[in-house]
């Protein structure tokens, strides 16, 4: 198993399927895929998931730090981060046949899976609860 910093974060920048809200997507995603998937992931090694959606205020709340660095607003309707220790959790929780038959297809219930991007890396974690790690210093 890999040490802290070298596991892998699966980022999956996410867009809603036509048809639903914002408010209806943020809700799908927390309280009905997330109970579906959850031990799946717990199962196959996943450290850290966590889900970001924008909300009414996102647009007030850009505008306060918006400046020449940051004025490329995403378009996304969510971020997901995935969090493991090695690519083998992943492609081993894809192949299980309960991921295969309820979380993939779930996710045509509330994805647009065809405009949805996703990047993979080595997850560097710098600060947690306001503290500076011990690796980044």
């Amino acid at each position: 198993m890999a040490s802290r910093d070298q596991m892998l974060c699966l980022n999956i920048l996410g867009y809603k399927r036509d048809g639903i809200t914002t408010d209806e997507y943020r809700d799908y995603m927390v309280n009905v895929h997330a109970k579906i998937v959850r031990e799946l992931m717990e199962k196959y090694g996943i450290k850290q998931w966590s889900m970001s959606h924008p909300v009414d205020e996102s647009p007030a709340l850009m505008a306060k730090i918006f400046d020449p660095q940051f004025s490329n607003v995403a378009s996304y309707d969510c971020c997901v981060s995935i969090v493991f220790p090695d690519i083998d959790c992943f492609v081993q929780m894809k192949a299980d046949p309960y991921f295969k038959m309820n979380v993939g297809p779930d996710h045509e219930k509330f994805a647009d899976t065809k405009r949805s991007q996703m990047m993979i890396g080595y997850w560097t974690p710098v600060m947690e609860d306001g503290q500076l790690l011990a690796s980044s210093e």
